[in-house]
């Protein structure tokens, strides 16, 4: 592994993706995102177990793991060392920044960022024309009126009964 490939790749990643360096604060009793600044990082903490029993105290340990919606970050991973050349690399996010979808382009993107970095050559991934928050800036300049009513009523409907 080469580690400092990797932590570039994940640098690189946080600095990319607006949503990855956003924390929610509320000012004035109003909820707001706070966009960190492009350089802050991605917080990964390094742990030998080799020689050791089993990494799934590591594993539960990161999985109860708060966060601080307020400070952040709502993106952190723990690099394992399980072996001489094995390692586990564990991410969490909160759900607040990801969802399913984007686990797949974070994945796609961090190895194509790894091969790139471990190689010695630049970032291969093309500018993001959009981020997160002016696609949700669309989304709510689209939802309202009448595709707003059709909407609550499917869901209404849908849901209806639901505990």
């Amino acid at each position: 592994l080469d580690s400092a490939a990797l932590q570039a790749a994940l640098d690189r990643i946080v600095a990319r993706h607006e949503s990855l360096r956003t924390s929610f604060r509320t000012i004035d009793g109003e909820a707001v995102q706070v966009i960190g600044d492009v350089d802050q990082g991605f917080a990964l903490a390094h742990a030998d177990l080799r020689g050791m029993d089993g990494h799934e105290a590591a594993l539960a340990e990161e999985a109860r793991a708060p966060f601080d919606l307020a400070t952040g970050p709502l993106i952190r991973g723990r690099l394992l060392r399980v072996g001489d050349d094995e390692h586990i690399l564990l991410v969490t996010q909160h759900h607040i920044i990801s969802d399913g979808w984007s686990m797949g382009v974070l994945v796609r993107e961090v190895s194509a960022l790894y091969a790139a970095f471990s190689a010695q050559q630049a970032d291969p991934l093309p500018p993001l024309a959009i981020q997160y928050a002016d696609y949700a800036a669309w989304q709510r300049g689209w939802l309202k009126g009448e595709v707003l009513d059709q909407q609550t009523g499917f869901w209404s409907e849908h849901l209806a009964g639901a505990p």
